[in-house]
């Protein structure tokens, strides 16, 4: 039995009888918390195999175990088929509200692609573009 940390307590390290990571699921501020004030580096490669290791039971704590539970993101009462029409459209309006967010990036992207173009029309224009540094026997 173990209890739940609030994210208004104040966290040290995970409990140390067990391999768990006791953060309730969603708690964005207690996540931190554990991130920020683990145990020594000793102590979790001892308990958790490694930093990386204490980081995940972290992370997993904080996700939950819905993907494991519920299968995540599948919903088995409301079935989702992507066909190609709607992942189409899921394309456009990701597409809109990221240029939404970061005005900048669709400027970007288009200099990209004009940058791309001009490689390839210098490197497709053949022989003609190329000056040979080495004289040419006769």
């Amino acid at each position: 039995m173990s209890a739940l940390i609030e994210s208004h307590d104040v966290v040290s390290h995970a409990n140390p009888g067990s391999l768990a990571v006791e953060i309730r699921e969603g708690d964005w501020i207690a996540y931190h918390r554990h991130i920020d004030q683990a145990p020594s580096e000793r102590d979790l490669i001892h308990r958790f195999g490694g930093v990386i290791e204490y980081h995940r039971a972290c992370a997993m704590a904080y996700l939950g175990r819905r993907a494991q539970h519920r299968g995540g993101v599948c919903s088995r009462t409301h079935p989702r088929i992507l066909t190609p029409q709607f992942v189409a459209d899921l394309e456009a309006t990701n597409k809109y509200h990221r240029y939404i967010r970061y005005p900048w990036l669709e400027t970007l992207l288009n200099l990209l692609t004009e940058i791309e173009r001009i490689q390839d029309e210098i490197s497709s224009g053949g022989s003609s573009n190329v000056i040979s540094l080495i004289p040419t026997i006769k």
